[in-house]
């Protein structure tokens, strides 16, 4: 009787030694929570972090993303029209420019004028030509090459102011040259694009034609030539050949060459950072106007 309920306290003891464990892992202590939320809390601040970090690395990449879209575009040297004082700079360009010697001109220097009415304009002609230009500090030192016509369409009566009436001489011009000039020109900028110029030019021409005299006839009042000595008794201006009675004589430039020295006055447009434009005007050999085209290297 005692060893059976001896056995029979061991099975319960058996019993309870094995459910207890069972009963420990089922139910989870102190120790279990607090290592379980620790790791929660590991879990989330890491989860934290990793968000906020992706966030600064989100906003950075849209910020320097709107930088360069609202950033002002890379600038285009071509758009500079400044130039460097120290720098100097070569042009090649062209030239054209209107020649005008007025009656009033020519009547100015003490010389009586006939040619056809309302005919103001002695000479009205075109030259032009290539030129090459060095520029450094705002001058202009321009060597060029180009042609010039210096006559006129219709013959033109001139005499001495004061002369006889029989002194008219009848002269007919169809006298171009090719001129080889330098002009010297300075500029004052009033913007990078616009400047004031003004200077002079000198060079020579080699004429090309000629200049013919003949005396003037009475029976066209002095506006056309004599046909030849002796035909014109009313008036008796066409005399016989001497010092002052010629017949189509071909006028001698007194050096042979067709000097030339003007004053130039324009403006000066910096259309490029390799273009420019001059107008400009001035006298000379009558009155001067043109343009000029130069690309800038």
């Amino acid at each position: 009787m005692k060893t059976s309920r001896f056995l029979t306290a061991l099975f319960f003891l058996s019993l309870c030694s094995s459910a207890a464990p069972a009963a420990a892992q089922m139910d989870p202590g102190a120790d279990d929570e607090e290592f379980l939320s620790g790791k929660k809390a590991a879990s989330s601040e890491k989860g934290g972090e990793s968000f906020h970090e992706g966030g600064n690395d989100d906003n950075a990449f849209l910020a320097n993303k709107e930088k360069e879209e609202i950033a002002a575009p890379e600038k285009d040297k071509n758009a500079d029209l400044a130039e460097d004082p120290k720098k100097a700079y070569l042009g090649l360009g062209a030239r054209f420019r209107w020649i005008i010697i007025p009656r009033w001109l020519i009547e100015s220097f003490g010389a009586e004028v006939k040619s056809k009415p309302n005919k103001h304009m002695l000479v009205s002609n075109v030259g032009g030509g290539p030129e090459f230009t060095f520029r450094k500090k705002g001058l202009d030192i321009t060597a060029a090459l180009w042609f010039a016509g210096l006559g006129w369409k219709d013959g033109v009566s001139f005499k001495e102011e004061g002369a006889t009436g029989n002194s008219w001489e009848y002269v007919e011009n169809d006298l171009k040259t090719i001129l080889i000039t330098a002009d010297f020109i300075w500029s004052t900028s009033i913007t990078d694009w616009f400047a004031i110029t003004y200077g002079a030019g000198l060079g020579i021409g080699i004429p090309i034609g000629d200049i013919t005299r003949t005396e003037a006839s009475s029976a066209s009042g002095g506006y056309g030539a004599c046909p030849g000595p002796g035909n014109d008794p009313p008036g008796q201006w066409c005399q016989a050949p001497s010092d002052d009675e010629q017949y189509n004589q071909i006028y001698d430039l007194p050096t042979g060459i067709v000097p030339w020295i003007n004053i130039l006055v324009g403006m000066r447009f910096k259309i490029h950072r390799h273009a420019a434009i001059y107008a400009d005007g001035g006298f000379g050999l009558g009155f001067l106007a043109g343009l000029r085209g130069v690309y800038i290297f």
